[in-house]
């Protein structure tokens, strides 16, 4: 594959896993579209598996890291953690929307403190 087809094909497909990701088409996760897209990108030669395995080398540490943050954000919310902190956030706000807000900031920046980021947006998940 010649190196603009390459880089044209890796780009739709760019725009296409996250597009997917946020449409979520049958409800599928991104993973349903994104390693298959990897796996293509590999089969077409649009970038060596050697590059490739040398990327998820580099980035093993860090996808483990966010893997462990968003299960760990996943069995916080099985328990009820999020829930409990709208509720006590929603009597505490007694109807005042300004206190609300005020609430809702410091709750989700004291998770996003010890859960990280990704636990934060596990926990607004609908």
């Amino acid at each position: 594959m010649n190196t603009a087809l390459a880089e044209a094909f890796s780009v739709a497909l760019l725009l296409a896993v996250p597009a997917c990701a946020v449409i979520r088409p049958w409800g599928w996760p991104e993973t349903i579209v994104a390693v298959p897209a990897a796996g293509v990108v590999i089969a077409t030669g649009a970038i060596s598996l050697d590059h490739a395995a040398a990327e998820v080398i580099r980035l093993g540490p860090v996808i483990g890291f966010l893997a462990a943050v968003l299960v760990l954000a996943q069995l916080c919310d099985d328990e009820g953690l999020f829930h409990a902190c709208g509720a006590w956030m929603a009597r505490r706000a007694a109807g005042r929307p300004r206190r609300l807000l005020v609430l809702v900031f410091v709750v989700a920046s004291l998770i996003t403190a010890v859960l990280s980021l990704d636990a934060t947006a596990e926990g607004r998940r609908p």
